[in-house]
């Protein structure tokens, strides 16, 4: 359980990190003050998209970190992790709530969760090779193909492989 905890928290704190460093570079190019949670302050429609964008991915990043640290506890971790991630995206959609627009903080947060679900589902657990899911043989399962019979040769002429009783 500490595993996850940990694990979440420092998830939490990679989602901080990268969030600000992409800020300080488009402040850097931009030539602009540094704002921590504003979206529209920047010039032009491609900063904003792009630090909204950004923040789905440093999620995605975050939730994968936090999900491989915590493996061992991956829903907790999970749980922790989603429920710090919308309280941190929810503060800033009440920050910004006054000064601009809520279209780029609402998408960041609904990226934000897809990346955390995207990284849930390509950490998840999957079944083993020997177990059978759904209806099917074990051979089926083994990923072997079936055995046919060999078709009965005709001896009167060549066989030339072709017979209608095989699937091929």
């Amino acid at each position: 359980m500490k595993q996850a905890l940990i694990g979440s928290f420092a998830g939490i704190a990679i989602l901080f990190a990268l969030d600000s460093f992409v800020r300080v570079i488009v402040a850097v190019y931009s030539g602009t003050d540094i704002l921590m949670f504003s979206y529209s302050e920047y010039g032009g429609l491609m900063w904003p998209v792009m630090l909204t964008i950004f923040a789905g991915l440093t999620s995605f990043l975050g939730a994968m970190f936090a999900l491989t640290y915590g493996r061992s506890h991956k829903g907790l971790t999970g749980s922790v992790y989603v429920l710090m991630l919308i309280a941190v995206r929810y503060g800033q959609i009440h920050l910004l709530l006054p000064t601009e627009s809520l279209f780029y903080p609402i998408t960041a947060l609904i990226l934000s969760l897809g990346g955390a679900f995207f990284a849930w589902q390509l950490l998840k657990d999957k079944p083993s090779a020997g177990t059978v899911t759904g209806q099917g043989s074990a051979a089926d399962a083994s990923g072997s193909k079936p055995h046919y019979h060999a078709p009965e040769s005709d001896s009167s002429g060549p066989d030339t492989g072709s017979s209608p009783d095989i699937d091929r």
